[in-house]
């Protein structure tokens, strides 16, 4: 790993149930010497990635809330999203969510509640399961074959075991991206539904995945050709905004 990347991996240690640890703590989880791990812990906070909190405590840092907000506010995988998603919502009676990937993570990125007021236990920022859930599989059908098999090796790993071996999960991805789409039944919330497509980049690559969530039992009731397509179209009409900003503000109009 680079310093840069080693010095980010402490950002990485903090979560809820870890708020705070101490220099000695960080060095020995990351495996770093203590010159290397304080001058990382220095750096970071200088940054405001991370602050000291209490005597010889540090946690997660202001810089952390600003960069949030500036994503919220400018990023445009993000600003493309909402309308669509809101639309989506409206159309469905369900929520909307969205997730993306980074290195061989997936995160949610936007939730938008709808009517019946949801509680879903993957909102914005939370860490979702490798193999599991409509979003996930979405993502993982468009990924490149290696970034697919280290991903399925770190979910096995995480104790977070698939039904079935590589070979079949690979088939599943294919079956996903031929029909555009991915659904999942109770595997992240029971109860709950979720169906979700593809958002492209403007050269094809995958940017993110988006998602109608609803109850099973609404679910039961909805044309399902219907709703896989409004999902699928939503997933089309955020990568052209994406790729043609024109169209993102044609919408804000």
């Amino acid at each position: 790993m680079s310093s840069l990347t080693r010095m980010l991996a402490v950002l990485t240690l903090f979560e809820k149930n870890v708020p705070t640890l101490d220099a000695d703590t960080i060095c020995a989880r990351l495996g770093y010497s203590q010159p290397t791990g304080y001058r990382y812990i220095a750096e970071l906070v200088r940054a405001g990635l991370i602050a000291r909190i209490g005597v010889g405590a540090y946690g997660l840092g202001p810089r952390i809330i600003e960069l949030d907000y500036s994503m919220r506010e400018a990023d445009p995988v993000l600003g493309a999203a909402k309308p669509v998603m809101a639309d989506l919502v409206l159309a469905t009676g369900g929520d909307a969510t969205l997730a993306a990937c980074y290195g061989d993570h997936f995160v949610t990125t936007h939730h938008h509640a709808g009517p019946e007021g949801m509680s879903l236990s993957y909102g914005r920022g939370r860490p979702m399961p490798l193999l599991r859930g409509a979003l996930s599989k979405c993502l993982l059908a468009w990924l490149p074959r290696a970034q697919q098999q280290r991903i399925y090796q770190r979910g096995m790993a995480a104790q977070d075991p698939p039904p079935d071996d590589l070979a079949e999960r690979r088939a599943s991805w294919t079956t996903i991206r031929k029909q555009g789409f991915a659904v999942s039944i109770g595997e992240l919330d029971p109860g709950v539904v979720a169906v979700a497509a593809p958002v492209f980049d403007g050269e094809g690559a995958i940017l993110a995945a988006v998602a109608a969530v609803l109850r099973k039992q609404r679910y039961d009731l909805v044309n399902k050709a219907q709703l896989n397509d409004l999902v699928i179209d939503a997933g089309r009409r955020i990568g052209r905004a994406v790729a043609v900003p024109s169209l993102l503000q044609g919408s804000a109009e």
